[in-house]
């Protein structure tokens, strides 16, 4: 695997259920953990439903919390699609954000600040190039303490 792929430690469970399906298990506190290593922000996770989750950054004990809700609206094998819901302030820090990132958002993946929604065009994310070779995404549940990630081998 390339230097350029995400890699995380070991709690991630990948399940070959037979020999064409197969079921990834991100747990939360990696995700977390991963996020303070390489960001220096921890976050909190919160599990709302299968399709919606609560990310939480408490900057300071001075300053109020930073909240967003997202959902995931659908997932193909090519395209994942979300939204999210944040107050005003932290709606007008993403738009800044993703204004100021501009070109340096990678190819494929497709913000709309004014509809609050983050299309990922699979196939057209560079990163991913590789492993899509060998599988494709079928499903994309959120649980209590980690992320089912399913998919189908090719």
């Amino acid at each position: 695997i390339s230097d350029r792929y995400v890699h995380l430690e070991s709690s991630i469970h990948i399940y070959n259920q037979n020999k064409v399906n197969m079921k990834v298990e991100l747990s939360y506190e990696e995700i977390i953990n991963y996020v303070e290593r390489n960001y220096y922000v921890r976050l909190q996770l919160v599990n709302i439903d299968e399709r919606t989750i609560d990310i939480e950054y408490k900057p300071s004990k001075f300053l109020p919390a930073m909240s967003i809700r997202v959902r995931i609206d659908g997932c193909r094998k090519d395209v994942v699609c979300l939204s999210y819901e944040c107050s005003a302030p932290m709606a007008m820090i993403i738009s800044g954000a993703v204004g100021h990132l501009g070109n340096k958002i990678p190819q494929g993946i497709d913000v709309n600040t004014t509809e609050k929604r983050v299309v990922m065009y699979l196939n057209q994310i560079e990163v991913l190039e590789k492993p899509l070779s060998y599988v494709e995404l079928e499903t994309i549940s959120l649980c209590d303490d980690h992320i089912d990630i399913s998919a189908r081998l090719r």
